[in-house]
């Protein structure tokens, strides 16, 4: 056999080696459970969006869900669109889950009256886990007299 054909099957043998060597010692831990798309989570993630931090949303929601890289991105693109994404529906529903305490509630109703709508976005924000835009959205709508 020439050297060449040595030489070139020995760099075929050492790549195929290192190939199967970093898909099966490099992976992350299968075991490994993932936590879901938890309150706290949804809430990390709707925070990283608001501040800008697309790349470090999509990690959160890859880390707690398993998502492939493709499914993520395309979650997190829809995650804030006003009237789409898991965001906003879990923004909206807050109030009839419970996430949204009394005390928030008479709060948030009592800047609306008082015409202080960014007090009150920021209040909902940060007591539901929702982005700004979301929290922009649920308090343009909302309504004193209803019983959230």
């Amino acid at each position: 056999m020439p050297p060449v054909v040595k030489v070139v099957l020995v760099l075929a043998v050492v790549a195929v080696v290192v190939i199967v060597y970093g898909r099966v010692v490099g992976r992350r831990d299968p075991e490994r459970r993932r936590t879901g798309l938890t309150d706290a989570v949804r809430s990390e993630v709707s925070h990283e969006i608001s501040a800008g931090h697309k790349v470090n949303a999509i990690k959160v929601y890859r880390d707690a869900t398993g998502a492939s890289l493709v499914d993520a991105k395309t979650a997190i693109d829809s995650w804030f669109v006003p009237g789409r994404g898991p965001g906003v529906r879990d923004a909206a529903s807050s109030w009839s889950e419970g996430r949204l305490t009394d005390e928030a509630r008479s709060r948030i109703s009592e800047l609306v009256v008082a015409g202080r709508r960014e007090d009150a976005m920021r209040l909902y924000a940060d007591a539901t886990g929702a982005s700004s835009t979301e929290a922009q959205a649920i308090i343009r709508s909302w309504d004193v007299n209803q019983n959230y």
